[in-house]
């Protein structure tokens, strides 16, 4: 009876598994290319498709980041071509596997044995796996990044493979773990740069887990020292920005209450318009339960060892958790001490860890609220699920990526091949080339003949007086405008380039606007000169 009741959970939990997967699919595959690319999704097509050389010599260039990532996308296009879809695929797909990996890394970290009445099977979403894993598949932030086309939910994934791995090393050992976890790592670095943080996060870990990790203590040293080998050529190709006394990342200090106030605002509502932070209120309690009564749960139902060999107190479990939350933003703050790094979505791997401590929560409420905590757990739960539900959905319909794709056809199905283009930014090149091809494998080759003639905006932010960047302007604007009649401007998050908007007052002042066309977070204007200039007149 025993063994056939067994059988009937496992079937039940495989089946509830495969509907998790199967809906943590479909949502991030749903509407995946309905919004434009926006610049840094162009530059992933650009990097994985120009000539090969180009993008290996990222493996050796300063202050580059994400060289695998690039060089696995190659021959994916090959076969798929280079459409949004393709490009966003892989995230899509990474993203469901993250989902995946959070049950099983928390089923390891934390395993907690069901409330009374309950078997491990028929408790499902009272667990913290259960929790974690429906948090990930529903959570807006996930969902954002797994529908655009970068590397980062590629590194969730690869950051719960590590962790799998490195609690497999420690509880059980051997050499084939540690193995894992040395390769699973290597690949994380190289998919981003700043997965070094890994290393500090790990070590600690390996601080909390002894005496417990002591008959592994040789497995672990040896993944570590032979993880020096992929990263000594890091610090030798990135050594000319460690020891810069100027920024040179292009990213401003943030400070750390700053910081911990992004990444808790945007992991919990991602970047949808929700409103005030109120409707979180519920997620912080239960968040807020996880971390306070967290501890004393898992010390008082921590399983025994099983097949995991090494029994990790409950305590050390919690603290774990807890270090995977709030270790990774402290490094990242000190690296910043040094040369401004952050921005949040490099620390989108933390994720995992916070939905635990929710789901630790949600064991809370309902093993402190003995009368209507079960209710009461569930209630809560559907009420977070639902608004990031929603919030995931105002991701999908609302304009939020800036409509590239819409003015670069706009423009291409209209200019003629003597009217001028005037991209504001002049990155915009890369989007106008690759919205102009078949999207094939290699959507930037013979793209000048799509492009010319064209010319960069004006760069006026480098705070010269008014009235000598005026005249620069208006020099560079006669030269590069004569011959013309007619003038598109393509402009897009100007400011990084113009904020002065000097060459909009130039255009004010020598033509008449014809057409002013809006999509969202980028402009299209059609000028025509009142006297076309020649290049006589532009000697004079």
């Amino acid at each position: 009876m025993t063994a056939s009741r067994a059988l009937r959970g496992t079937q039940q939990r495989s089946l509830w598994l495969i509907a998790l997967t199967l809906v943590a699919f479909a949502w991030r595959v749903h509407a995946l290319d309905r919004q434009s690319l926006w610049r840094d999704e162009v530059d992933a097509v650009y990097f994985a498709t120009r000539h090969l050389p180009d993008t290996l010599s990222m493996f050796t260039g300063p202050a580059q980041n994400g060289p695998l990532y690039f060089v696995s996308l190659r021959p994916w296009f090959a076969v798929l071509g280079s459409r949004e879809f393709a490009l966003r695929f892989p995230s899509a797909a990474a993203g469901v596997v993250s989902v995946l990996l959070t049950w099983q890394v928390a089923r390891r970290l934390l395993p907690l044995r069901p409330p009374p009445g309950e078997s491990a099977a028929t408790s499902r979403v009272a667990t913290v796996a259960w929790v974690a894993a429906l948090g990930m598949a529903a959570n807006p932030y996930q969902l954002w990044y797994a529908q655009e086309g970068k590397m980062y939910t590629v590194v969730t994934a690869l950051v719960l493979l590590a962790t799998w791995w490195w609690l497999e090393g420690i509880g059980r050992g051997g050499w084939r773990p540690w193995a894992a976890y040395w390769l699973t790592v290597t690949v994380a670095m190289y998919t981003h740069l700043l997965l070094i943080v890994l290393f500090p996060l790990h070590f600690v870990w390996f601080i909390l887990a002894w005496p417990a990790g002591r008959r592994h203590w040789r497995g672990y040293a040896a993944a570590l020292a032979g993880l020096t080998l992929p990263y000594w050529p890091m610090v030798w190709w990135q050594w000319e920005m460690l020891v810069a006394d100027t920024p040179k990342t292009g990213f401003s200090f943030t400070p750390l209450e700053v910081m911990a106030r992004t990444l808790l605002l945007n992991q919990s509502r991602g970047f949808a318009p929700l409103g005030d932070w109120v409707w979180l209120a519920p997620l912080f309690f239960l968040g807020g339960a996880g971390a306070l009564l967290g501890a004393g749960d898992v010390a008082s139902r921590a399983l025994s060892a099983g097949r995991e060999g090494v029994v990790l107190a409950g305590w050390r479990r919690f603290a774990l958790l807890i270090t995977w939350v709030l270790l990774p933003p402290l490094t990242l703050y000190v690296l910043s001490l040094r040369q401004p790094i952050f921005t949040d979505r490099y620390l989108i791997w933390i994720a995992p860890a916070l939905l635990m401590v929710v789901g630790l929560g949600m064991v809370a409420v309902r093993r402190y609220a003995p009368v209507a905590g079960r209710a009461l757990a569930a209630s809560l739960l559907v009420y977070v699920l639902g608004v990031w539900l929603y919030a995931g959905w105002l991701q999908k319909t609302l304009p939020m990526k800036y409509d590239l794709r819409g003015a670069v056809t706009t423009v291409a199905a209209r200019r003629a091949p003597d009217e001028l283009l005037i991209l504001q930014i002049p990155h915009l090149e890369y989007a106008y080339r690759y919205y102009t091809s078949a999207f094939g494998p290699r959507p930037f080759d013979d793209s000048d003949a799509r492009l010319e003639p064209w010319m960069g905006g004006l760069w006026t932010n480098h705070g010269r007086p008014d009235a000598e960047s005026r005249a620069e302007g208006d020099w560079v604007m006669r030269s590069r405008t004569a011959g013309f009649r007619q003038l598109w401007l393509l402009r897009s998050e100007a400011e990084m380039w113009d904020r002065r908007r000097l060459m909009d007052a130039w255009l004010e002042e020598h033509a008449d606007r014809v057409e002013t066309r809006d999509f969202h977070g980028v402009q299209v204007q059609l000028y025509r000169l009142r006297e076309p200039l020649s290049a006589e007149t532009t000697q004079e």
